[in-house]
């Protein structure tokens, strides 16, 4: 167990949304505890679309992110609470990853929006989090406000889910019965459009069983493989919904070219 400056216990907060307000103050050292007594924060530096996520151009969102990272520490210290703090790379995960392994902390703490209102990073975040840490998580669900109001609090267990569920083999990750079902609709739907396609070719026929087989593919390597590389969240979501919901119109789409031809 790690221990603070004073013999207690560490906390680290994660900063999606500045900690203002005496709403969102009270309610993040409530949940703290009274053992904690050093506390860490992170301020991701979050990016305002999902295409400066991906090509790493965070520099006009450091700015941001040491406000939000300034004003939580002058919230937190003004209540009594020792704070330091850092800004923190631009996948919340990341930077929730890097922190603990520098600070070893007993408590995370993250506050953060709903996916709806968060940047693009947040997505699928307490998803992540739920996957991949050992250690319990309360989140902080908030408005995007000066003082923001706490619109919910969720709190995670203390084994990562990739420990849990399903697997045919101790070498297959953990597949949740969603993940089951959408790896056979995908293995299925692929045979049937390959097949559809080979019964009676045409080029529309042949385009969609490409299509299709490849985004399956996709989906189902990422699934089986990659989920030691974070394939969770934003990017699982959409290829999930792109197999699951794309499969079954695709085959409905070759078989109305069959009765076309």
């Amino acid at each position: 167990m790690s221990t603070g400056a004073n013999g207690g216990k560490r906390a680290l907060v994660v900063a999606n949304e500045a900690v203002a307000g005496s709403e969102l103050r009270d309610s993040l050292i409530a949940h703290l505890g009274k053992e904690i007594d050093e506390v860490f924060v992170v301020a991701p530096a979050l990016t305002e679309s999902g295409l400066k996520y991906m090509l790493g151009d965070v520099d006009a969102a450091i700015g941001p992110a040491r406000e939000r990272l300034e004003r939580t520490l002058e919230e937190l210290r003004g209540a009594g609470i020792e704070a330091n703090g850092e800004v923190g790379d631009s996948d919340p995960m990341m930077a929730i990853s890097d922190e603990i392994h520098k600070f070893n902390p007993d408590q995370v703490l993250v506050v953060a929006h709903r996916d709806e209102d968060g940047a693009f990073a947040e997505r699928g975040l307490l998803e992540q989090i739920e996957r991949d840490l050992d250690m319990p998580v309360i989140e902080l669900v908030v408005d995007k406000a000066r003082d923001p109001h706490v619109l919910d609090v969720e709190e995670t267990e203390a084994v990562a889910g990739r420990r849990k569920g399903w697997r045919p083999s101790y070498n297959w990750p953990p597949l949740s019965p969603g993940q089951v079902g959408g790896i056979l609709v995908a293995i299925v739907g692929t045979l049937l459009l390959g097949f559809l396609a080979a019964d009676s070719p045409s080029a529309g026929r042949i385009l969609i069983a490409l299509a299709m087989a490849l985004i399956n593919l996709a989906h189902v390597v990422g699934l089986v493989l990659f989920q030691s590389v974070a394939y969770e969240g934003v990017w699982s979501r959409f290829f999930a919904r792109l197999s699951l919901i794309g499969t079954p119109i695709a085959v409905g789409v070759s078989l109305l070219l069959g009765l076309l031809m």
